[in-house]
């Protein structure tokens, strides 16, 4: 049990009741009426958690049953949130009060006499995302798209109750999700980062590892 759902179900049975993705349970916020945080857990180099892009506000501005525009959400977050890793820095002052990205950029050249734009840095965190997904890739025997799938009880059962009642996104929209998530991240249809991708983030050298 220590293992976590998806070993001890693999080991006892009980598949569709491990509420997980790639090994790490989900995590903190419901889904189901949420496509940008169901995206998300799906997509997280983690496994299903919110670390990684904190959707699910952006689900109630555009609708909790629109799947258009999600993928762009997810990708930006998943950028902007390793933003402050690279940094070493405390993401709550820009998720709680605002603080400008720009204001962290301004602070990083001043001690390193760099010269960065944000943009320079979110460049690295797509590259830090990129490479992550090249590790996967080389060190899980059989990664692909079905490690992105969510469980199947989240796109067949809709939510009993409460405000998102009824909801569920079912399979056709998660895959349409993942689709164009793919597409906008340069990657294959099976989830694997493109050589040309990967080239253009000056990430060629791990084409071998993820190509033979």
């Amino acid at each position: 049990a220590a293992e976590g759902t998806k070993q001890l179900s693999a080991a006892y049975g009980g598949r569709e009741f491990a509420m997980q993705v790639k090994g790490m349970e989900m995590s903190a916020y419901e889904s189901r009426g949420a496509p940008a945080m169901l995206l998300s857990y799906m997509t997280c180099d983690v496994g299903a958690h919110h670390n990684r892009s904190w959707a699910v506000l952006k689900d109630l501005e555009l609708g909790r049953d629109k799947i258009e525009g999600k993928a762009d959400v997810v990708i930006d977050l998943q950028h902007k949130r390793p933003f402050f890793d690279i940094l070493g820095c405390c993401r709550f002052c820009w998720i709680e009060t605002g603080v400008p990205l720009e204001d962290y950029a301004e602070i990083f050249n001043a001690v390193t006499g760099f010269g960065f734009t944000v943009d320079d840095l979110l460049r690295v965190s797509e590259r830090v995302w990129n490479l992550t997904r090249c590790y996967w890739w080389r060190e899980v025997e059989g990664f692909g798209r079905s490690w992105d799938m969510p469980p199947e009880r989240e796109m067949k059962e809709p939510v009993p109750s409460g405000a998102a009642k009824g909801l569920v996104v079912p399979p056709e929209k998660v895959n349409a999700l993942l689709d164009e998530y793919y597409r906008k991240r340069g990657w294959d249809e099976s989830g694997r980062p493109t050589k040309e991708k990967l080239t253009e983030l000056g990430l060629d050298f791990a084409i071998n590892d993820i190509y033979g």
